[in-house]
């Protein structure tokens, strides 16, 4: 983290924070090779049952669960890229390649609606009607329950870990859930001799792979437009409340893998010393982490409480500090070192 004094900038503070890089990339990367292999298992059962019965909402189905496999393979080599270290190129590092490997996802489920649909159409076209047996509502009912533990497990993960892989992939795994549903729907429409049942069915399943393909797409876009994930006003009340800022302004603040990168410029005593300036800069850089997580990144920049750096800030305006820091604000000026 980095603080200044009206003037340049000097690294202070971060060497303490706990948010583990590496440990959260080892982590992603685990669950994702775990779904990697249920996926398989999932989409092996789906599309041979779908191409022997000769169901189209099944083989649809196991195309979707085949997708799901090779995101998590897109998932594995955009987190390896994610987790490399700054360089000339990246200053801030490479996080954001987690969020065009949500991307990629998103681009591989479209693609799997397309071909959906044209099958679809293909079908009710034909008016060739798939076999319906008992066999096909055992192997949806056990992938369903293999799918649906595997989203739960995937999402919690994914919120643990601040993963947008695991989030995006959480969502590709449970409109699987959806999509089994549908095709019992379509079976039993077949059974009871709606011949087109299987095909209608297979439609509403690429429609349900759409919706959740652009709500991954609306997710990734807003990491990177730099929207903020957190309530700004909550996060400039917390800063306002840290011990020995006055006044607080020019709030910025962007998500990127999985963590918050905060700017700020905080005004204080225009007596304190150096050290004790950036001893408040410090508590600023901890308040940030105590609302936004131990993985947010603050850049605070101190002022003189002073006009014009008492000014409010320009989009939030006067925030006032949040109660339960303000009895804590005093800054004992006689415990710095002189000098």
């Amino acid at each position: 983290m980095t603080s200044q004094l009206a003037g340049p900038k000097t690294e202070s503070g971060g060497a303490g924070v706990s948010f583990d890089r590496a440990q959260r990339t080892a982590g992603i990367r685990r669950v994702l090779l775990g779904v990697l292999v249920l996926n398989v298992v999932v989409a092996v059962a789906k599309l041979g049952y779908g191409l022997w019965s000769g169901s189209m909402a099944m083989t649809a189905d196991g195309v979707q669960s085949m997708l799901d496999g090779l995101a998590n393979v897109v998932g594995l080599a955009g987190i390896a890229v994610a987790a490399r270290p700054p360089d000339q190129e990246h200053l801030y590092g490479h996080e954001r390649y987690e969020t065009l490997a949500s991307l990629v996802i998103a681009a591989m489920m479209t693609v799997g609606v397309i071909q959906i649909v044209e099958s679809a159409v293909g079908r009710i076209r034909s008016g060739h009607a798939p076999d319906v047996s008992a066999g096909s509502f055992v192997v949806l009912l056990g992938t369903m329950a293999i799918n649906f533990g595997v989203s739960l497990w995937e999402r919690r993960r994914g919120k643990a870990l601040r993963s947008e892989i695991l989030l995006a992939d959480a969502k590709h795994t449970l409109s699987d859930v959806l999509v089994s549903t549908g095709v019992i729907i379509g079976l039993i429409g077949v059974a009871l001799g709606f011949e087109a049942a299987d095909a209608i069915v297979s439609i509403g399943i690429a429609v349900i792979i759409a919706v959740a393909a652009w709500t991954i797409i609306r997710e990734a876009s807003l990491v990177l437009t730099d929207a903020i994930k957190v309530d700004p006003r909550e996060l400039m009340a917390a800063i306002r409340a840290a011990p020995g800022v006055i006044t607080a302004h020019n709030l910025r603040a962007r998500s990127s893998g999985g963590r918050l990168w905060v700017e700020v410029h905080v005004t204080v005593d225009p007596d304190l010393r150096v050290q004790q300036a950036h001893d408040v800069a410090t508590g600023v850089e901890a308040t940030v982490r105590s609302v936004a997580g131990e993985g947010a990144t603050a850049m605070v920049h101190v002022e003189p409480a002073v006009p014009p750096h008492t000014r409010p800030d320009p989009l939030l305006g006067d925030v006032p500090p949040a109660p339960l820091f303000t009895e804590e604000r005093h800054v004992d000026r006689g415990s710095a070192p002189r000098g």
